[in-house]
């Protein structure tokens, strides 16, 4: 199953390794595709992963979300970036 989101809080190259590392870590998920312009993620899984898993893994790696998700707001104020 193939999932496509957008991410906030990505700035550099940086960046996209984090998120890809971190998406890449979630239990059944294939393959991890991360672009920095335009800001996604394209995953391949097992299975639909959710908005909260998703969520959680790049809050791990440094504070990025997907774009529009519940707390947005919140992890944006925090920089987000790695380089911040």
């Amino acid at each position: 199953m193939k999932q496509q989101i957008e991410i906030t809080g990505m700035t550099c190259g940086g960046c996209v390794k984090n998120v890809k590392k971190a998406l890449e870590q979630i239990e059944g998920v294939q393959t991890v595709e991360v672009s920095l312009d335009p800001p996604q993620a394209v995953i391949e899984a097992n299975n639909s992963i959710s908005n909260t898993q998703l969520n959680q893994a790049l809050a791990k790696a440094g504070g990025y979300s997907i774009a529009g998700a519940e707390g947005d707001k919140n992890q944006k104020k925090s920089g987000g970036s790695c380089c911040s």
